[in-house]
């Protein structure tokens, strides 16, 4: 189901639940406008898909980070037709460790699990087609998800729209300009 926002409110306030999940490390109130304005210039869509219930990872979860996620996102990249080696866990990207990049010739998909810095999802959308985000939360064939909506894992896809290129160019344009003003205090010496 894609996301439809129709004010700058309502896309920051999705966006900060969707990419903080209450860690106030990826606290970006500066990234959150400018993702929530290409949303509602349709440079970016958001989606949100259900995770299938009959997605079950029969390996025992080890007490590792976001083990569940990763191995639930490994499963639904497998549904878009990626095989185990075009499926890279925490490789280097973009000056970044996405938590899953899959990858064949003419299609990237990066997954981040769990809470996800905002500004990730511009930087990641620049090389690839489609940025996934898996919530916190519980496996779908688990009681307690079932039982509740607010405690289920839920999954995001952020992917390019028709406005990306002219949209990426302003915000590129408006960091160089920011950066080229600042003044070094060594100028005045």
């Amino acid at each position: 189901m894609n996301i439809i926002f129709s004010s700058m409110e309502e896309a920051i306030n999705k966006l900060y639940n969707i990419l903080n999940q209450g860690d106030s490390r990826y606290n970006d109130p500066e990234s959150e406008v400018w993702l929530a304005g290409f949303l509602l210039k349709k440079a970016v869509s958001l989606e949100e898909r259900e995770i299938p219930s009959n997605i079950y990872v029969e390996e025992e979860v080890k007490f590792e980070v976001q083990e569940e996620q990763k191995k639930i996102a490994k499963e639904l990249l497998k549904l878009e037709d990626f095989k185990d080696n075009e499926i890279l866990i925490e490789v280097a990207f973009r000056g970044f460790r996405p938590d899953i990049m899959a990858e064949k010739p003419h299609r990237r998909i990066i997954v981040e699990c769990c809470s996800c810095k905002i500004k990730k999802v511009i930087d990641f959308l620049r090389e690839s087609d489609e940025v996934w985000i898996l919530t916190k939360g519980y496996a779908p064939w688990k009681e307690i998800a079932k039982k509740s909506e607010d405690s289920k894992m839920q999954w995001f896809i952020f992917s390019k729209s028709e406005k990306w290129s002219q949209s990426i160019s302003f915000y590129d344009k408006f960091i160089k300009n920011m950066i080229v003003n600042v003044k070094n205090p060594l100028d005045n010496l």
